[in-house]
């Protein structure tokens, strides 16, 4: 029992290079070589579990967003639908209002001002 803990001994084979950086380690250190490989194996596995922990977190945290702005989103969809229903209605109700006024050239008038209000769109607002 050492350090209030039961340890248990395995066995493990080593490439020489990791061996002699080990043994090196271990006299610059004035520490056994037992001591070295358990302090990095003990950091070593406390590192993979926070890892894991990390993921863990992260596809938590990524499951609740996605919970929490589905309905913002689904939302947001039917806006932009009823949006471009309500466009469509608006620019086909003025053809035919600029139609009914008897101009001619009614649907020349409205490939203009289409062609106006995709250069509009395309603009950069002075706040960007």
């Amino acid at each position: 029992m050492k350090g209030g803990f039961i340890l248990k001994k395995i066995y493990v084979c080593l490439p020489e290079d990791i061996y002699e950086a080990l043994v090196g380690l271990a006299s610059r250190r004035k520490e056994s070589i037992s001591a070295i490989a358990r302090k990095m194996l003990t950091e070593s596995i406390a590192v993979e579990a926070a890892n894991d922990g990390i993921d863990k977190v992260t596809d938590a945290v990524r499951r609740a967003m996605r919970d929490i702005l589905k309905p913002t989103e689904d939302r947001l969809a039917k806006l932009a639908a009823k949006a471009a229903v309500a466009a469509a209605t608006s620019m086909y109700l003025n053809t035919q209002c600029i139609a009914d006024l008897g101009k001619s050239n009614a649907l020349e008038l409205y490939q203009m001002a289409r062609t106006k209000a995709v250069a509009y769109l395309r603009e950069k607002d002075e706040e960007e």
